[in-house]
């Protein structure tokens, strides 16, 4: 086992469209335990990430809050993913939200079919789960005076 880098809220960017607004964010990082009940079904947990093992499953979660006196809307946010976790495909979740993914370092962003990278030779490929790099997410709006929403992603230890 060895210790998960876990991402801050300082790493989880959050970008507000003008005008600007008061959220509150915080994250979490918890490991998922798979447990095989005796009828061959599998219970699933989340606990703390503290130790993970390389394969385990992580989850990732950004709790956020408008605190703001009025509704926000054109809210971006955007998760990156540690380069010592594997994204996992169809796990970028929130609410009626359609993600966008990046592939180098959050410059760009694009939906995940579309999602490219270049390989040795510099031809372009589809990007596989192990190169994304940022998901990022767009809340149009409007996001009430103290109402809440959560976004998560899914990702393998390294």
């Amino acid at each position: 086992m060895r210790n998960l880098i876990l991402t801050s809220l300082t790493t989880a960017m959050l970008a507000v469209a003008a005008p600007s607004y008061a959220l509150s964010a915080s994250q979490t990082v918890e490991r998922e335990v798979v447990v095989q009940m005796p009828d061959g079904s599998e219970s699933v947990t989340r606990e703390a990430a503290d130790m993970v093992t390389p394969g385990e499953r992580i989850v990732y979660t950004l709790s956020f809050t408008n605190d703001d006196a009025q509704p926000a809307t054109d809210l971006v946010l955007t998760m990156p993913v540690p380069d010592e976790v594997r994204f996992m495909e169809g796990t970028a979740s929130s609410n009626n939200m359609t993600p966008v993914f990046s592939a180098d370092g959050g410059q760009n962003f694009s939906s995940r079919a579309q999602l490219k990278v270049r390989d040795n030779d510099g031809m372009l490929k589809t990007a596989s789960s192990g190169d994304i790099t940022h998901i990022r997410w767009t809340i149009p709006g409007p996001l009430a005076v103290g109402e809440t929403g959560s976004l998560s992603f899914k990702g393998t230890l390294r």
